[in-house]
């Protein structure tokens, strides 16, 4: 059903049937992709200059261990002071 709708609809759309040739085609499609990598490479350098000079580095502390809890009780201090609860 599928591959009859599909030579239906390219036989009555001359569009679809127009003679394009191969080297035509690809030349387009290289077109295509070279515009996508070019404008991949201007986002990401654009993004690598902004991050070096707008984006402060977070500053670690020693008093700031994210290291893993080794009791409940330390567990429960570790919460209450990241969350500002006291």
């Amino acid at each position: 059903m599928l591959v009859v709708t599909a030579v239906i609809l390219f036989a009555a759309e001359p569009a679809f049937c127009a003679p394009v040739s191969i080297k035509q085609a690809a030349v387009k499609f290289l077109y295509a992709m070279g515009g996508v990598a070019l404008s991949s490479f201007i986002i990401f350098f654009g993004l690598s200059v902004y991050n070096k000079l707008f984006v402060n580095k977070p500053q670690i502390n020693d008093d700031e261990n994210l290291s893993t809890p080794d009791t409940v009780e330390d567990s429960i201090i570790f919460f209450i002071k990241k969350n500002k609860l006291r």
